[in-house]
């Protein structure tokens, strides 16, 4: 009984001992299995979840790369922020040189001539500007005639401005143009008159001009008969304005036949002389009488109507030498209007990438114009001479 319980009491604890042995086993494997297996799967699947986070990570630069597009939204913006600008300067840049005061500044009469300077800078020849100097006593502020002047004052009036007699940019004009045709032709006439031939290309030209004025100008329109006495007067005019209008094509000179004031007082005194040669020829009476024809007509109907044709003749005069100054201003200012609008484009465009284009075109134009402007010119005088004889011509023989 003894050995029997002891027996009893061994065997549960060898089976205890190999069920905990075989447990161990089971738990080694188990460890073994957790080492191998599981473990190891887990650390697979940390590797996988460290792959995933590496995803992730490439996640997170997509996600850097959406901050790029961020970025590059913001770039837009800077882009946005940047035309605005550009339209800004270039909307600056064409209400400065396309205005107006800028355009037509350049064709006005001025106190000052203009240099290069891009653009100019206030005053001085070193900004732009040769002030011309101001030797009258009388200035815009106390004129010798306009608003408050001191001998003859009337009303502010912008057609005709206060009268000062300062110098300007045109008077200096028409002293230069003077001062050409009296050192082109007092040689000229000296060589004429002593009988000898002009020699050499540039008097050739000069005296084919000459020659082609009196003979196919002078002549037909005021006649063979009186054509000498009045020559002398279609040469000057005729000479003096194209040398004006030439000098206006020098850049920084302007045209003075640009100006309606310029044109006026040739039309004035070609005025004086229609008048004087038909008052000199008919009487005052007589060229006042002739500028109605005679009519064979009814004596009634002709009472209503010479009148009326009278009265539209003697209109028609002032009209005729109006027109002869307003024809020889508007060539001459659109000319250069339209010259000074193509530079203006340069202006612009300086400062932007439309330059590379707009200036060569601006170039090939201005030259093809001016090329235009410098048979303006010719034409320009010519005709003005035509007209002046066809008006001169008309006061000696009436109707």
């Amino acid at each position: 009984m003894k050995n029997n319980s002891l027996r009893s009491n061994v065997a549960p604890q060898d089976d205890e001992q190999q069920t905990s042995q075989e447990s161990h086993g089971h738990d080694e494997s188990d460890a073994d299995h957790d080492d191998g297996g599981h473990d190891k799967d887990g650390h697979d699947h940390d590797e996988d979840g460290h792959d995933h986070d590496e995803d992730g990570h490439d996640h997170d630069e997509g996600g850097h790369d959406e901050g790029g597009h961020d970025e590059g939204g913001h770039d837009h913006g800077g882009d946005t922020a940047t035309t605005d600008q550009w339209n800004d300067g270039v909307d600056l840049a064409m209400g400065y040189y396309l205005s107006p005061d800028s355009l037509i500044g350049h064709v006005q009469d001025s106190d000052h001539f203009e240099l290069p300077a891009f653009p100019p800078w206030g005053e001085g020849m070193s900004k732009g500007k040769l002030s011309i100097p101001q030797i009258s006593p009388y200035t815009d502020e106390s004129p010798m005639m306009g608003e408050n002047g001191s001998v003859w004052a009337y009303q502010k009036n912008d057609f005709v401005g206060p009268v000062t007699f300062q110098p300007t940019k045109f008077v200096v004009l028409e002293l230069i143009g003077a001062l050409i045709v009296a050192a082109i032709f007092i040689p000229y006439a000296k060589r004429i008159k002593s009988g000898n031939r002009p020699v050499g290309r540039f008097w050739n030209v000069i005296d084919v001009m000459v020659c082609y004025i009196r003979d196919e100008v002078a002549v037909p329109g005021i006649g063979s008969a009186d054509a000498k006495r009045f020559l002398p007067f279609i040469w000057t005019i005729f000479f003096f304005v194209l040398t004006l209008n030439l000098l206006g094509m020098v850049p920084g000179l302007g045209a003075a036949t640009g100006s309606i004031s310029v044109t006026a007082a040739l039309a004035i005194s070609v005025f004086f002389v229609v008048m004087a040669t038909g008052i000199k020829k008919m009487g005052f009476a007589g060229f006042v009488k002739a500028q109605a024809p005679h009519l064979d007509i009814n004596p009634v109907v002709k009472i209503i109507l010479v009148p009326m044709i009278w009265g539209i003749e003697v209109f028609g005069l002032f009209i005729k030498h109006a027109v002869l100054a307003v024809r020889l201003f508007a060539n001459m200012f659109a000319g250069h209007l339209v010259v000074g609008v193509f530079v203006a484009f340069i202006g612009v465009t300086w400062h932007t990438q439309l330059i590379w284009g707009v200036g060569p075109a601006v170039i090939v134009a201005t030259i093809a114009v001016n090329v235009l402007e410098l048979l303006v010119a010719f034409i320009q005088a010519y005709v003005f001479a035509f007209l002046t004889s066809l008006f001169i011509g008309a006061a000696i023989h009436p109707h």
